[in-house]
């Protein structure tokens, strides 16, 4: 008896010691935005020109768009949605550092279009 609960007690201190040091985010605060995200807190509280678009890559995953224009390299993610349209993340990134973050929801069922950026919701 005294084996089976130290066995138990040993498995649920390696259970809880695993979820402690496993990282779902970065230093500089990235992680993959779902969608119960709230876009506006996420875009608000992205460290702009800190994060690397290795870490992006690393802490969002493999992107499902990238293209380069106007001297900048565009990331993006498209979030699954259940009802078509589109949501998505993009990452632009200029001289290997994050330099802006859009969010963009459109053609759902509401018929609303929004649109945001980390640039304009961090400027004071």
């Amino acid at each position: 008896m005294k084996k089976i609960i130290a066995l138990l007690l040993l498995t649920l201190a390696m259970l809880t010691t695993g979820n402690t040091f496993a990282k779902d985010k970065s230093e500089n605060g990235v992680y993959r935005p779902t969608l119960s995200t709230n876009p506006k807190k996420y875009l608000r509280e992205f460290q702009l020109n800190k994060a690397t678009p290795d870490e992006i890559i690393q802490y969002v995953g493999a992107p499902d768009k990238t293209y380069s224009l106007g001297g900048s390299d565009f990331i993006t993610y498209n979030l699954a949605t259940q009802k078509g349209g589109i949501i998505e993340y993009t990452f632009e990134v200029k001289d290997d550092l994050v330099v802006n973050v859009t969010y963009l929801n459109s053609g759902n069922f509401f018929g609303v279009t929004q649109r945001e950026s980390a640039k304009q919701l961090q400027s004071p």
